[in-house]
């Protein structure tokens, strides 16, 4: 079993540093641009299914993707990015705000990662498919975290670009290794 974990391509709000958080915020044409990459870089990848964030920046990129696998596509609400409250839109240049954000992004970490683990438990197990999964910045944090067995504390360990792929396996003891990490090399 290999699942890949892949963020969504570029958006607006991307290139302005703004909190986009649950707000549904489509991928530009670089976006999109990304995602064919993306695609290209993944056609040869074993998948069998392809879950995705129901969010229109993730569901497009889960789309390009699947146009090379034609396999289901499952989108839900479940691997949504979280949502950012009041943070939703801001812009995350200016240091005051960057840190008034972060604290409220730790205070709701817990919970999120919490959601979040639920769900992948719920789809890897007694499933020995490969799966993509495309979702967003927090949300493969989350899942990195889920797969390494590693504290929510800690997450800040892990970069996560746009269209960047973390790839692990599925041991014999059903614990995961990763075996490709933030990897955009697609973009080069």
């Amino acid at each position: 079993m290999r699942i890949t974990t892949v963020r969504h391509g570029e958006t607006d709000w991307n290139v302005a540093r703004r909190a986009q958080g649950s707000k549904d915020i489509e991928l530009n044409q670089n976006g999109i641009n990304q995602a064919q990459l993306l695609a290209e870089r993944l056609a040869n990848e074993p998948c069998d299914i392809i879950y995705s964030s129901d969010l229109k920046r993730a569901y497009k990129t889960a789309e390009i993707i699947n146009n090379r696998h034609h396999v289901p596509l499952i989108a839900t609400p479940e691997l949504r990015e979280s949502s950012f409250g009041k943070f939703e839109g801001a812009v995350l240049s200016d240091f005051e705000t960057r840190k008034a954000f972060s604290e409220f992004a730790e205070q709701r970490a817990p919970a999120y990662f919490a959601q979040v683990h639920a769900y992948l438990g719920k789809i890897i197990s007694h499933s020995d498919k490969d799966i993509i999964i495309v979702a967003h910045y927090g949300t493969v944090r989350a899942m990195v975290c889920y797969f390494l067995n590693i504290p929510v504390a800690q997450r800040g360990m892990y970069a996560v670009g746009n269209t960047a792929i973390h790839t692990f396996e599925r041991l014999p003891d059903g614990s995961f290794r990763m075996v490709l990490e933030n990897d955009t090399g697609h973009l080069n």
